[in-house]
């Protein structure tokens, strides 16, 4: 795999490649965000569960290591510092009215063994919330459909605020757009579903016991026999346009 220092070491119109500060200053970047405790994560939480692509979850539990090349962090280290100051907006709404409507940075259990931290819940209205800030493409593609991973994620969530004893009417994904408005915001929601979240634990329980009776990580081949759900594959830390052993996915069942 490409190392992330060299992958990112990319000349610009305004810097020069051997630029000491501008290397100094991207390297501090990198360091940063690679100590960061999501990047240190081994257990794969509700975001990884959620997607529907088995072979991708076998990847991630296996901890096979991954052969795409890093993507630049920055939209990701964005997202997180506008998470923790919405995280302070909920609060000072809190304050502001006198009782705590919003709860947030909630760690939840969705099944033993499988936990997560939700953004929000708003307890007037009864709504998990899950915030997304994504770019501009992204944003358009999300506004009219978020798809199957956001959408089973954040019903996750709700079955975890449901097994701590919180009433869970709605679910709801915030989008606020990197690079435009606030008022651009889009909320995206739907009423609680907790057969979507119990499939997705069912799915994640089935891939840890086809592990064991393929014993996939003794034999890298039968990877290859978990099923594949194509979605943003190119996105997939186990892509490869041209795999060259199972232990890297094209996308295809057939490969």
């Amino acid at each position: 795999m490409t190392d992330a220092a060299d992958f990112f070491n990319e000349p610009n119109e305004h810097a020069a490649l051997d630029d000491p500060i501008r290397t100094a200053l991207r390297d501090m970047i990198l360091a940063r965000n690679d100590a960061t405790p999501r990047h240190q994560q081994v257990e794969l939480g509700p975001s990884e569960v959620a997607h529907p692509c088995m072979r991708k979850m076998a990847y991630g539990i296996t901890q096979v290591p991954p052969s795409n090349p890093p993507f630049d962090p920055l939209p990701s280290i964005i997202g997180t510092a506008t998470h923790k100051w919405l995280e302070s907006a909920a609060e000072h709404a809190n304050q502001v009215l006198g009782y705590e409507r919003w709860i947030t940075e909630r760690k939840v259990e969705v099944t033993p063994g499988l936990t997560g931290s939700c953004d929000l819940y708003d307890c007037d209205t009864q709504t998990v919330i899950d915030w997304k800030i994504p770019g501009q493409l992204r944003f358009t593609k999300y506004k009219k459909d978020p798809g199957p991973v956001y959408k089973t994620q954040v019903q996750m969530y709700g079955l975890g605020f449901s097994n701590a004893g919180f009433p869970v009417n709605t679910v709801a994904i915030a989008f606020v757009p990197r690079g435009k408005t606030l008022r651009s915001m889009h909320v995206w929601s739907a009423p609680y579903d907790e057969a979507v979240a119990k499939q997705a634990v069912a799915r994640r329980e089935a891939t840890i016991a086809m592990l064991s009776d393929f014993d996939a990580e003794n034999n890298p081949d039968r990877y290859q026999w978990f099923p594949v759900e194509p979605w943003d594959c190119e996105f997939c830390a186990w892509w490869s346009p041209n795999p060259r052993s199972g232990l890297q996915c094209n996308g295809k069942s057939e490969q």
